[in-house]
């Protein structure tokens, strides 16, 4: 048996993708597999820092209209708890014209049914659900939502679907070398699924009681590439803050 410890610490016979979920490692020697044998792979263990982003570009925008004027919350990429929403939002309407009112917009969690209530502490606040890279969306308000808002003071509205604060339900380890089974039986490269259960920015440890046999596919390596994308097959972006700093090892 040949045991390989692999992380994204970069050293001079590995490759890091810019978003630090892909390691190449380069093999010198190689390694040469007997091909009259059958070899497999298996991952025993892995740690993975839950640093993924579920705020960036495409929806870090709450836009909403109070006393005539239209105001655009920007938030910066990062991994948002429904507290850091709401902190970003009252810091924003509690200055001057944004509102004057730091409870202006809030939301809360209804934890039996992941809805969220969003509610307002003054009359005639709109927020726009439809507007470009909506917020609103990720917190169970879709683009079909359109305009809602409180008429009267301390009004509240709850979302129509649940909310999807988690942006990653599931992490999935690649390797290039190996022919393994996770989609439904299919030929594929994916060699174990991992679970986020833990805080933002705290470490996934990954012992799996029984792992995955997965068939070698190869017989000279002359490198091993590992890869971690979401369950979309996107690349899972491990750079601290949402892209602000150098990956998570």
């Amino acid at each position: 048996m040949l045991s390989l410890f692999i992380n994204n610490n970069p050293s001079t016979n590995k490759i890091i993708s810019p978003l630090g979920n892909q390691v190449i490692v380069n093999l010198n020697p190689p390694i040469l597999l007997d091909e009259k044998k059958k070899f497999e792979l298996r991952l025993l263990n892995a740690n993975i820092v839950y640093c993924m982003p579920n705020v960036s570009s495409n929806n870090n925008t709450l836009t909403y209209i109070f006393q005539g004027r239209t105001h655009n919350i920007i938030f910066d990429n990062g991994l948002y708890s429904l507290d850091d929403i709401n902190i970003t939002v009252g810091l924003y309407t509690a200055i001057g014209n944004n509102g004057g009112d730091g409870s202006l917009i809030q939301f809360e969690a209804d934890e039996a049914t992941s809805k969220i209530y969003c509610f307002f502490s003054q009359a005639h606040v709109i927020i726009d659900c439809g507007a470009g890279n909506s917020i609103m969306p990720m917190l169970g308000f879709p683009a079909s939502s359109g305009q809602i808002g409180g008429l009267i003071i301390a009004s509240w509205i709850k979302s129509a679907v649940s909310a999807q604060l988690n942006a990653i339900q599931n992490i999935l380890i690649k390797c290039d070398i190996t022919t393994g089974s996770y989609t439904n039986s299919q030929m594929s490269n994916i060699i174990s699924v991992v679970v986020p259960n833990v805080g933002s920015y705290s470490t996934i440890i990954y012992y799996p009681a029984h792992p995955v046999r997965c068939p070698i596919n190869v017989a000279r390596i002359d490198s091993i590439t590992f890869t971690l994308v979401d369950k979309n097959g996107k690349d899972i972006d491990m750079r601290s803050n949402g892209g602000t700093e150098s990956p998570e090892l």
